[in-house]
C-alpha cells in the first residue's frame, strides 16, 4: 500500500530492521543487514499467513470475520463472541479478560473494543473468549524464531553461492594493482585470451587466497534448510515429510512424526472447537472448526524404495 502516507510495508515491517546492528543519527544502511531482513521479513510474511490459515470455520454468522478472527488469535491469542446490540448482530471483537478469576483461572468479566472502536465491559455469562490455546499465549515466537533461522541459513547459502562464483582473494603491490583489476575485470567478461605486459610476472607479483567451498558445503546448507523449514511446520502442526533422499525415514519414523503433528495440530485446535461448543449452547449457532491441511503419508519411506 503506498501514496501520501507512503509504503506501510517498508515502514512497519521493514525499516526497523534496515539499520547497522548498533542504531545511530545519521547511521548509514548497513547492505547485510538489508538483506537480511528483507529475507526474514519474507518468511516471517509467509509463515504467519500458513499460522492464520490453518482453520477452516464453518457456521459462523456474516457478521463475524473469520480473517479477523484467526489474526487477532495470532497476534493476541484471544478474541470476545458476543451480541452486540447496537447493531442487533453477533460479532467477534478484541478483548481481554478483566476483573477478578473465577476458581478455574477464568475471568468473570471481559473488556472489548465493539463497533465504532468504543469499548465496553461484558459479563462472561454473555459472551464467549475464543483463545489460540489453552495456555493463552500466541504463536507469534514461533514464526520469529524461525523466520530468523530460515534467514541466517538463506545467508549462508547465498554466502556460500558467492563464494563459488568468485571463490579467490587476490594480493598485488601497488605497482600491479591497475593490472590484476584489469585482469579480473576480463576474466568475469569472458575474454577468451587475457593479454599482459611482458614486464608483469604474475606468479612474483600476485598471492591468491582460495575460498573454495567444500565439495557437498552447499547441499548439506540446502538440506539443513528444509529440515528447519520442516521443524517449523511440525511447530505449527502442519504436516512435513521428509525429501531427502539420503536420509529416508522408515515406516515407525513417519508415523512418529505423524503423531507428533497430531499432538501439535489439536494444541491450538481442541481450543478453538471448545470454544465453538461454548458459542453454539449460548447463541443457538452451529458453528464448527477444523484443520484445514489434512495429514498426507509419506511416501519417501523404506517400504517404497523397490518403487523406484
Amino acid at each position: 500500500m503506498t501514496g501520501r502516507r507512503g509504503d506501510l510495508v517498508l515502514t512497519n515491517f521493514y525499516n526497523p530492521h534496515l539499520l547497522g546492528e548498533q542504531p545511530g543519527i545519521g547511521q548509514r544502511r548497513n547492505s547485510t543487514n538489508v538483506a537480511r531482513a528483507r529475507v526474514e521479513n519474507m518468511y516471517i510474511r509467509i509463515l504467519t499467513e500458513l499460522a492464520c490459515n490453518r482453520f477452516e470455520w464453518t457456521g459462523l454468522p456474516d457478521s463475524v470475520n473469520p480473517r479477523f478472527l484467526e489474526l487477532e488469535l495470532f497476534w493476541k491469542a484471544v478474541v470476545v463472541y458476543y451480541h452486540e446490540n447496537t447493531v442487533g448482530k453477533d460479532i467477534v471483537a478484541k478483548g481481554a479478560g478483566y476483573g477478578h478469576l473465577d476458581p478455574f483461572d477464568d475471568p468473570t468479566s471481559f473488556q472489548v473494543v465493539g463497533p465504532g472502536y468504543n469499548t465496553k465491559e461484558i459479563d462472561a455469562k454473555e459472551c464467549v473468549p475464543i483463545y489460540a490455546n489453552y495456555l493463552r499465549v500466541p504463536d507469534l515466537d514461533i514464526v520469529y524464531i524461525y523466520a530468523e533461522k530460515l534467514a541466517r541459513i538463506d545467508r549462508a547459502i547465498d554466502m556460500t553461492v558467492t563464494n563459488m562464483q568468485q571463490p579467490k582473494i587476490i594480493k598485488s603491490s601497488e605497482a600491479t594493482k591497475l593490472s590484476m583489476a584489469n585482469i579480473d575485470r576480463q576474466h568475469d567478461e569472458g575474454v577468451s585470451s587475457i593479454k599482459v605486459s611482458q614486464n608483469l610476472n604474475v606468479q612474483e607479483a600476485v598471492e591468491v587466497l582460495d575460498l573454495g567451498v567444500p565439495s557437498g558445503y552447499l547441499s548439506d546448507l540446502q538440506i539443513g534448510k528444509a529440515k528447519m523449514w520442516n521443524e517449523c511446520m511440525g511447530k505449527l502442526g502442519i504436516n512435513n515429510s521428509n525429501q531427502d533422499k539420503k536420509e529416508r525415514l522408515v515406516a515407525d519414523e513417519v508415523s512418529a512424526n505423524d503423531e507428533q503433528v497430531e499432538a501439535t495440530k489439536n494444541i491450538a485446535l481442541n481450543a478453538r472447537q471448545y470454544a465453538a461448543e461454548q458459542i453454539n449452547a449460548m447463541f443457538g449457532t452451529t458453528i464448527t472448526v477444523d484443520f484445514k491441511t489434512s495429514t498426507v503419508p509419506d511416501d519417501d519411506t523404506d517400504e517404497n524404495k523397490d518403487d523406484e
